[in-house]
Parts: structure tokens; sequence; C-alpha cells
């Protein structure tokens, strides 16, 4: 069900994907996080609804890389009535430009934003023995939670769930800031995908939400 989350060549993760994951979760009684409260899963829905309808100018940054294969880079600042960005890759610079006025430029410039989002991985250490709140941080202005994610001291129910999806040695690691509501700041996560074959596939994700 999950091939496609981390596969060779593989399509970048859909935020739909997510539904998938906890549907697995919530099979073996994994619990939920209040939202509000101060374990609050980490909520890439929030993310894409911050550039969908920004209450306030921020400017975002998101990479995506698979090591030894192909990077992307999508940088852009967001007012609640403008989009204007870039996404670079191997190809080269494409421009990203949209009014709220305009809801074919603004749907197509939000979807290029936010397609790419691994919300299947963080579904997978939501609310998992992997992630572990660290401390309360102010980062890139705002007030966090950090939380420190490591799927090398999964217990068994959740260490089974990422080898279905990773293979034996697969692994997830890295950090995320969220508001407490669950909306992240910023977010570095790498990922290690060890196929069938014997080849190891390794993956390096990071957010940013700053201020102008």
């Amino acid at each position: 069900m999950l091939v496609v989350l981390l596969g060779c060549g593989t399509a970048l993760p859909t935020m739909e994907q997510d539904k998938d994951v906890q549907q697995q979760k919530q099979a073996t009684g994994a619990p939920s996080a209040a939202a509000g409260s101060d374990n609050a899963e980490i909520d890439l829905q929030c993310a894409a609804e911050r550039i969908r309808k920004a209450p306030a100018p921020f400017h975002w940054s998101y990479k995506k890389e698979v090591i030894g294969l192909s990077a992307v880079d999508w940088e852009a600042d967001i007012t609640p009535d403008s989009i204007a960005g870039t996404s670079i890759d191997s190809s080269g610079t494409r421009s990203i430009h949209a009014t709220r006025s305009d809801s074919t430029s603004w749907n197509t410039a939000v979807l290029t934003l936010t397609g790419p989002l691994p919300a299947s991985l963080f579904a997978l250490v939501n609310n998992s023995s992997a992630t572990v709140r660290a401390s309360a941080e102010n980062m890139n202005g705002e007030s966090t939670i950090k939380y420190v994610i490591d799927t090398s001291r999964d217990k068994p129910a959740d260490a089974s769930l990422i080898r279905s999806v990773l293979g034996a040695n697969g692994s997830v690691k890295g950090s995320a800031w969220v508001t407490r509501t669950g909306c992240p700041v910023k977010f570095v996560l790498d990922v290690e995908q060890h196929n069938n074959d014997g080849t190891v596939q390794k993956e390096h994700y990071e957010a940013n939400v700053t201020q102008p």
C-alpha cells in the first residue's frame, strides 16, 4: 500500500498518503495528540493551509534531496494576497507567481509549494516512540515545541511499521519545531530506505517558515 512512499525513482509523497499511514497506526491502537496541547503532533496539513490562507506575510523555503540523484529547492514570499517564488532543480529555475484574485494561479502555486511535502513520512513517526519532545524553543521568531525524531528507538509495534515501509534497516531521523497546534515552523528530516535488491536510497528534507 505504501510502496510509492520512498521507492526508487519515487514519486513525491502526497498529503493524501497520510491517511493510509494513519489508518495503519489506528489499527495498532496508536494514540492521537490533542490539538493545542503540549504534545501536538506534527501537522503538515497546517503548513499547507498556512500557505493557502496566509494570515500575514512570511517566507517559505523547502528543500528535498535524493542523495546522488536529484535536488529541488522551493522558495517563496507569501502574503494574504500574493505568492512570488522559485523552484530550482538541475534543469534550471522556474518562477512561481500567483494572486489570490486569480484562483487558477493561486491553486497552482499552492500545489507547487505543498505537493512535495513529506506528509506520509511524518505520519509514520507522529505519536510514535520515535518522536520525543525535547524542549520549548523560540524558532524563527515563533514560540515552538521541538521534537526529536529517531526510529532507532522505536518500540516493536512502531518498528514493524517502519520496516514494512522502509525495509529492515530503514530509518527516519531529524527534528521538528512546531507551534502548540502542531504547525511546523521548521523541520529537518533524513530518511533511509533499504530496498529488496540491496540498494539504499537516502533522502533529506528541510523546511523553514521565517518572518519578512
